[in-house]
């Protein structure tokens, strides 16, 4: 039976192997398009760098995902602050959450209250973004339309 373990060794051979394994991928013709075409506007090097680099982040989202939720059952009451998870994301980036501390803290808790399971849930990652999203919003809006 293989473990999340395993999963975390392999994903620590991914970054440090350079051995690759040529596979045969059938996805839908519109997604390959699509990757096509972002690879040829710069979204990556080549169609293949594109492929895994997307498959990577989400191998690497469903592990912190299976992480989190192997921690919460083995210690229930070991929940995390949802808005010091988020300030941990972008701290040291220019991020506007970064810059804008307690706007994200309130925004954070505000979520937290409407979603309580959001990281029983397994959904660590999409909670941080949509507060990150909030704050960017909120940060972009006109000073009239937040002072009413």
């Amino acid at each position: 039976m293989v473990t999340l373990l395993d999963l975390l060794a392999s994903l620590d051979e991914l970054d440090s192997s350079g051995e690759v394994k040529a596979t045969s991928v059938r996805m839908p013709e519109a997604l390959h398009h699509a990757v096509a075409i972002a690879t040829e506007l710069g979204m990556a090097q080549s169609f293949t760098a594109a492929t895994n680099d997307a498959l990577a982040s989400r191998v690497r989202a469903f592990a912190r995902q299976r992480a989190v939720a192997e921690h919460l059952g083995r210690f229930p009451d070991d929940h995390p602050e949802l808005e010091a998870v988020v300030l941990r994301r972008v701290s040291g980036t220019d991020h506007p959450a970064a810059l804008h501390e307690q706007l994200t803290v309130e925004a954070a808790q505000r979520y937290a209250r409407r979603y309580p399971d959001w990281a029983v849930a397994g959904e660590v990652d999409h909670a941080v973004d949509q507060v990150l999203q909030l704050v960017e919003m909120l940060v972009d809006m006109p000073a009239t339309a937040t002072a009413t």
